[in-house]
């Protein structure tokens, strides 16, 4: 299982790096960690390529390798990378065709990767997801809806936004259950993730009439019956009216949020509005 975490500087993404390393935690997975920064004006065509031999220089810094130590350092300081491992070191760079990468072991035996691209947010994203079969992209929810918007509509991964995340919350886990074929899927991720942060668990249906049809009403016992195996503490709620004003407001601002991918409507106004 592998997860890749986006994160745009050290200023703005500590706390959904911190999230990304729980997550990834939970799930013993693989993690990547990558950094896109703008194409530098002043360097030449060879982009990526180019700042990766100048990187064996320890004279020379660039702001990609900056933002990949302060990551590295974050990482060890919440015991995710081995703290007695050596220090972040630029001469380890591995520098592909159009990615730089550094590969360090984590504590419990899973791989974690350090990736700095260059380029446009959304194409280099979409590149990353294609070089390796990844199941989770957690990226900052931040104010900029329209990435936000790019991101559902073209990266091929389940997406986690991290927004106005407080490490110090007890949050509470709102699974969105309905027919479609991903929210068997969101059930099982959605009670691994409670699992760990020992979160209680809110189960929603929503129809935007006052009936529940057969493929609801299955779904909402099929996760019943799941997270009751899990031993699980969680209260079950049928709501009826807009689907996104109802995710909305009943998620107020204590919930974790995780829902089946889908390429619906509902799903893409909710994460634009949010």
């Amino acid at each position: 299982m592998r997860f890749l975490v986006a994160i745009r500087s050290s200023t703005y993404s500590e706390r959904t790096l911190q999230i990304g390393s729980a997550v990834a935690n939970a799930f013993s997975s693989d993690l990547s960690v990558v950094y896109v920064g703008d194409r530098p004006k002043d360097l030449l065509s060879g982009g990526v390529k180019l700042a990766g031999d100048a990187l064996l220089n320890w004279e020379i810094n660039h702001p990609g390798v900056d933002v990949l130590r302060w990551a590295y350092r974050r990482l060890q300081d919440w015991n995710f990378i081995d703290p007695s491992i050596e220090q972040f070191d630029p001469t380890n760079l591995v520098v592909d065709a159009d990615r730089i990468r550094v590969i360090v072991p984590h504590v419990h035996g899973e791989k974690i990767r350090l990736i700095f691209r260059e380029g446009d947010p959304v194409d280099q994203l979409r590149k990353e997801t294609e070089c390796r079969d990844y199941l989770l992209t957690i990226v900052g929810g931040g104010s900029r809806k329209r990435l936000t918007r790019q991101l559902v509509q073209f990266v091929d991964t389940s997406i986690l936004f991290v927004k106005n995340f407080d490490p110090d919350w007890n949050y509470k886990i709102l699974l969105c259950v309905d027919d479609s074929p991903a929210t068997k899927q969101a059930v099982v991720f959605g009670s691994q993730v409670a699992q760990h942060f020992k979160a209680h668990v809110d189960l929603l249906t929503v129809s935007k009439t006052q009936r529940f049809g057969k493929g609801y009403r299955g779904a909402a016992r099929w996760a019943q019956r799941y997270l009751d195996r899990q031993r699980l503490p969680y209260d079950q709620h049928f709501k009826t009216g807009d689907p996104v004003t109802v995710f909305t407001e009943t998620a107020g601002t204590d919930h974790i949020i995780i829902m089946g991918k889908s390429k619906m409507n509902p799903l893409k106004a909710f994460i634009k509005g949010t």
